[in-house]
Order: C-alpha cells, then sequence, then structure tokens
C-alpha cells in the first residue's frame, strides 16, 4: 500500500479541521491579543508585579496555541495528495493571522526598545533650546519651549524599558523566545503544505509529460506500421515475379 492510499478525502477530516480553523486557533489568538493589550497597559504604567504576571499567563496562551497548531498539523498530514490545494485555501487565513499576531507582539517591544535607543541618543538636542528650520513659522523661528516637547511625545509611544532586577524582565525573556518559537511552528507549517503542494504539481508535470510522450511514441509507432504495410506489396511482388532457377522443359 501506498503512503497516499494510507491517507483519507478531506472531506473526511473537514469537519475536525474547520474546528481548529474557525474555533480553537481564533480564540487563542484572541486570547494572546488580550494579553498583549494588558501588557503594553502594565509595562507602560511601570506596575512590574502585574507584567510579570501577564507574562507568565500570555507565555500559557502561546504553549496552548503551539500544540492547537500541531495537532491541527497531524490532521493536514493525513489528507490525501489530491485534496491539498482544498486544504491549503482552508488554512491559509488562519495561518496568516497567528504569523501576524505573533509578529505584533514582537514588534511593539522590538519598536520600543528601538526607539528608546533614538530617545537616548536624541536626549541632548532636545533639552537643548536650539533654534531649527522646522520651527518656522512664518519666518519667525521658535524655540523648543513654545512647543509640543518632542520627549514627551515620543514617550506616549515607546514602552519604557523593563529594570533587569525586576521578574518581569525574565519572563518577558521567556515569552519572546516562546513567540518565536510559535512563529517558526507556523512557518514550518506553511513550508510543510507548500511543499507536498509543490511535489504534487511536479508528478503532475511529470504525468503530463509522460503521456505526451507516450502519444507521440504511438503516433509514430502507427506511421512506421502504415510505411511497413505500404513497402510488403512491393516487396511480395517482387518475390513473385522472380525468374524461376530452372527451365520448364526439364
Amino acid at each position: 500500500m501506498s503512503e497516499d492510499e494510507e491517507k483519507v478525502k478531506l472531506r473526511r477530516l473537514e469537519p475536525a479541521i474547520q474546528k481548529f480553523t474557525k474555533i480553537v486557533i481564533p480564540t487563542d489568538l484572541e486570547r494572546l491579543r488580550k494579553h498583549q493589550i494588558n501588557i503594553e497597559k502594565y509595562q507602560r504604567c511601570r506596575v512590574w508585579d502585574k507584567l510579570h504576571e501577564e507574562h507568565i499567563n500570555a507565555g500559557r496562551t502561546v504553549q496552548q496555541l503551539r500544540s492547537n497548531i500541531r495537532e491541527m498539523e497531524k490532521l493536514c498530514l493525513k489528507v490525501r495528495k489530491d485534496d491539498l490545494g482544498l486544504l491549503k485555501r482552508m488554512i491559509d487565513p488562519v495561518k496568516e493571522e497567528a504569523s501576524a499576531a505573533t509578529a505584533e507582539f514582537l514588534q511593539l517591544h522590538l519598536e520600543s526598545v528601538e526607539e528608546l535607543k533614538k530617545q537616548f541618543n536624541d536626549e541632548e538636542t532636545f533639552l537643548q533650546p536650539s533654534l531649527t528650520r522646522s520651527m518656522t513659522v512664518g519666518g519667525t523661528f521658535h524655540s523648543t519651549e513654545d512647543e509640543a516637547d518632542p520627549q514627551s511625545m515620543t514617550q506616549i509611544y515607546a514602552l519604557p524599558e523593563i529594570p533587569r532586577d525586576q521578574n518581569a524582565a525574565e519572563s518577558w525573556e521567556t515569552l519572546e523566545a516562546d513567540l518565536i518559537e510559535l512563529s517558526q511552528l507556523v512557518t514550518d507549517f506553511s513550508l510543510l503544505v507548500n511543499s507536498q503542494q509543490e511535489k504534487i504539481d511536479s508528478i503532475e508535470d511529470h504525468v503530463n509529460t509522460a503521456a505526451v510522450n507516450v502519444e507521440e511514441g504511438t503516433k509514430n509507432l502507427g506511421k512506421a506500421a502504415k510505411y511497413k504495410l505500404a513497402a510488403l506489396p512491393v516487396a511480395v511482388s517482387k518475390t513473385f515475379m522472380a525468374p524461376f532457377p530452372f527451365s520448364m522443359n526439364e
């Protein structure tokens, strides 16, 4: 029995797969989004104990999400190859949603780190009452005191850095590693399905090429047979027209 014969049609697994794509994984992603909102709130307010707890709870959600994606992957691997195109269309939306949610979670902190670095580097410039061209209004120069403080505007968007002596710093590193692993799992799952589909397309191409070659070969054999049949009467007539090796009188 071939590997594909051991698999089943998509319609048999469709209800179970749709349970993951329509209910289970979207529920996990919504829970993760709420964790992200709470984490941003606690970190912005510097409530480190609450932030630490939220990191741990978010980590549990990420682990549950990874587990559910692996279970869905097991089901998808049981689908027959000729249904992979339909399967891909079925799982692509939730896969993209999971990938985007993970990237957004990680990007939030990445942008904060980059913004804090920029803020630190530009701190002296912000504190100096220097005049700049961007602050020119109607040909009159205005000092930074006349405008909103750029540093305070930056702090609205940048999350404060977690102190290294807080438990939240360690719990964030753990959560970050879990999010990266989740992102890699989603990517690997996508590549697995795509590679299987590409393999099917390659096999179909080979089959089509072979069919064309067989058809051409059959035509050539037919032509050869016609030529042989056309030449056969000539050969037979030449045989009967050949002179006898002896005289009729003998």
